[in-house]
Order: C-alpha cells, then structure tokens, then sequence
C-alpha cells in the first residue's frame, strides 16, 4: 500500500514552484493536442501567469519523494478564467455570488507516470472538502475526448457524491465542427 499523497494548497508560487509544476502539467495536457478541439495546453508564459495569480487556488499534490505530481486549479473570482462568460454563471448563481461561493475549476491533472495511483484520488478528495466545507456552486468543463472515453464527469460526480450531497447539471454544450469544400465538377 502507498502512503497517501500529501496535498497544500497554494495561492501564489514563485519562480522555483513554477518551473517544478510545468513539466507536469505539460506532460499531462500535450497529448489533448490531437485529441480536443479546443487548445488546453498554455504556453509556458500563461501557465506562468495562472500560477502566480492569487485569485487562482492550487491544490498541489507530492508523493512521497517530494515530486509534483498532480495538480487541481480553482478560481475564487470568476474573472481569473478567460475563456469562460463569467456573468453566465452570476445570473444563474446569484445566491452563491452573494456569499462569495462561485468557483471555477480550470483544470485538474496528473501527471502520466502516477495515473492509476492514489495521487489524483487524494488530491480530488481534498478539493471536495474544501468545496463542501465552504458550501461552493462550482463550474468546470470537461473535454468531449475526456468526458467519452473516461467518463470524467460521471466519475468525478459519482465520487464527490461519496462525501456530499451533489446536483449536478450540464449548463452548456459547444460543439466543434469542420466542413472542406471542393469546387463542383
């Protein structure tokens, strides 16, 4: 059996934090390159960024060693995650808006070489006592790729229902699509 992973949560990381979290975080998103339309991999500079922005909380989870392994991204302000509408979620969550309850998760990840360990387990279980201790309405989105082949939502749903109670709704869909046109003839 291994020793649970141990998880803090960070609200700001320097130089060294950032360069110790961008192989991981790199290794576990290049592969969604081919495999969602949407770009999910930040350059270098953006990662960067997410990182040292206090808005944004880090649940950062080591193994053993002390090595990165798995982390978890939220935003406590929703106007820290770009490529959301914002106002889409305070029009239809006034009340968890109003107690300072509506959070983002940007995303959440292992890295390769810890998938089917207790790492993501561990550091997900964390992130659902802090969302249920503070009583969050939380959005997240969730890849076509990832939501088909892993059932990531229906997993990460059916394991917060483990510890609280949960709704859960899908809000929005945004589909991709593409067309090549030939000339007639």
């Amino acid at each position: 059996m291994t020793a649970p992973t141990r998880v803090t949560i960070e609200r700001e990381l320097d130089d060294v934090g950032v360069a110790a979290w961008w192989p991981v975080y790199e290794a576990a998103f290049t592969p969604l390159a081919t495999r969602a339309a949407a770009r999910h991999l930040l350059s270098p500079d953006e990662f960067a960024e997410e990182m040292t922005d206090p808005r944004i909380m880090k649940l950062l989870a080591w193994d053993a060693d002390g090595n990165a392994v798995a982390m978890t991204t939220i935003a406590t302000d929703l106007d820290a995650v770009a490529w959301i509408s914002p106002d889409f979620y305070r029009s239809r969550y006034t009340d968890a808006h109003d107690r300072g309850a509506l959070w983002y998760v940007g995303y959440t990840l292992a890295h390769p070489t810890v998938r089917g360990t207790s790492a993501f387990a561990d550091m997900i279980d964390v992130m659902f006592d802090l969302l249920t201790s503070n009583g969050v309405t939380v959005g997240y989105d969730v890849s076509r790729f990832n939501d088909l082949s892993l059932k990531f939502a229906e997993h990460m749903v059916g394991r917060a229902r483990l510890v609280a109670e949960v709704d859960s709704a899908e809000v929005d869909v945004q589909t991709y699509y593409t067309a090549t046109f030939a000339a007639k003839g």
